[in-house]
């Protein structure tokens, strides 16, 4: 079977671009700001017959201010700037049922049960429920722009539980694990002479 990127021929006619950026905002705090867009490039045609023109489905943006240890949402909003209809807006203030939520195990599942459903935003729902990893990774990169001292174990590491069996790398005898391990013996053996 050949390689599905030799297939790609043409122009395509959907896009989702969703981007995410994070912006230190004081030792304990950040902001991630996240942006889905999904654009059209021909015409199409509605389940009820009518025709739909080329341009832009959806452009969304979610805000949060995250901070803490769990990893909580503080605050957040969100913004719309593009739907297809106008009953869409309607559920921008779902996002604030997400405040006070921890970004650790479970998460997902917790956001669908928030926002989801008949009275959420797919769309919002989606977003959110990806940025997650963003958010975290944003958090680590502004606490860890310093060097710190190791922390004496395993448990004591800021973010571990959200870490541990997240990927292969982070596995059980994952390298990151092991490498983390060994650092934190090598960590202890100095110390303790």
């Amino acid at each position: 079977m050949g390689s599905l990127k030799a297939l790609i021929n043409g122009k395509p006619f959907h896009s989702r671009t969703i981007e995410m950026k994070s912006y230190p905002l004081d030792d304990d705090a950040i902001l991630v700001e996240g942006w889905l867009r999904e654009d059209r490039f021909h015409p199409v045609y509605a389940i009820t017959g009518e025709k739909i023109e080329r341009g832009p489905v959806h452009h969304m943006a979610i805000r949060l201010k995250l901070g803490g240890s769990p990893l909580t949402i503080l605050d957040a909003e969100a913004e719309m700037a593009h739907v297809p209809l106008d009953c869409c807006r309607s559920t921008l203030e779902t996002i604030k049922k997400v405040i006070g939520l921890e970004i650790s195990a479970g998460f997902k599942k917790k956001v669908r049960s928030l926002m989801g459903g008949e009275r959420g935003c797919a769309h919002l729902t989606h977003l959110l429920t990806v940025m997650s990893q963003a958010a975290f990774q944003g958090y680590v990169a502004h606490r860890r722009k310093d060097r710190h001292p190791l922390p004496r174990s395993l448990e004591a590491v800021e973010g571990i539980d959200s870490l541990l069996g997240s990927c292969s790398a982070w596995g059980h005898d994952g390298p990151k694990l092991i490498h983390l391990k060994a650092a934190l013996a090598n960590e202890a053996s100095l110390t303790d002479t």
